[in-house]
C-alpha cells in the first residue's frame, strides 16, 4: 500500500517513535538537519515514492506505523550511500532496516522477491546464484571458462548459526 493512502488520516504517534527509538542502536537520527546528501546519493532514489531524507523527518514527526506498513521500506537497495555520506551519521539506511523489521514483526506484507532471497541465503548462503555472462558477440561464458575460482557455498555452520540468530531475534 502506497504511503500517500496511509498517511491520509494519519497522525502523528509519539508513542510509536519512543518504541522506534528503542529497537535503533543509536539515535542520530534526530540529528538530521535535512541537508539532502543521502538523497542526492540513493541509488533508488528513482523508484521511491519518498526521499531518504523525508523518511528521516516522518519518523522524527511519529509516523512510525505508517511507514513501517508501507511499500517504501522496500525499495531501498541498501547500498549504504546514505551512510558515507551523512556529515551527523544520522543516515536513513538504519532506520529503514528497522522499519523493515517492524513490518516482519507485524507481519505486513513482505514483496516475494524479498522472501526468495532471503530463502536463497538460507539454502546457498548466497543472495543470487553463479550466472554465466554472454558478450555481445553472443559468446557464452561461465566462471570456468574465465578462469574464476570456483565459489565454495556456505557450511551448514553458516545455516546452523544463521537460523540461531533469527530464533534470538
Amino acid at each position: 500500500m502506497g504511503l500517500t493512502d496511509l498517511m491520509s488520516m494519519a497522525k502523528p504517534n509519539m508513542d510509536a517513535r519512543e518504541n522506534f527509538l528503542s529497537k535503533l542502536s543509536s539515535r542520530e537520527f534526530v540529528n538530521c538537519f535535512q541537508c539532502l546528501k543521502c538523497t542526492s546519493g540513493c541509488t533508488a532514489l528513482k523508484l521511491l515514492e519518498l526521499k531518504p531524507h523525508e523518511i528521516v523527518k516522518l519518523v522524527n514527526l511519529g509516523f512510525v506505523d505508517e511507514l513501517a506498513s508501507s511499500d517504501i521500506i522496500w525499495t531501498c537497495v541498501t547500498c549504504l550511500k546514505c551512510v558515507q555520506r551523512c556529515p551527523q551519521k544520522a543516515s536513513p539506511y538504519h532506520i529503514i532496516m528497522v522499519l523493515r523489521n517492524m513490518a516482519v514483526e507485524k507481519e505486513a506484507q513482505i514483496p516475494e522477491e524479498y522472501l526468495k532471497t532471503v530463502s536463497r541465503i538460507l539454502e546457498t548462503g548466497l543472495a543470487e546464484a553463479p550466472q554465466e555472462v554472454t558478450t555481445r558477440k553472443m559468446e557464452v561464458f561461465d566462471r570456468k571458462s574465465l578462469n574464476l575460482p570456483k565459489i565454495t557455498f556456505p557450511r551448514e555452520s553458516f545455516q546452523v548459526a544463521f537460523m540461531k540468530i533469527m530464533e534470538e531475534k
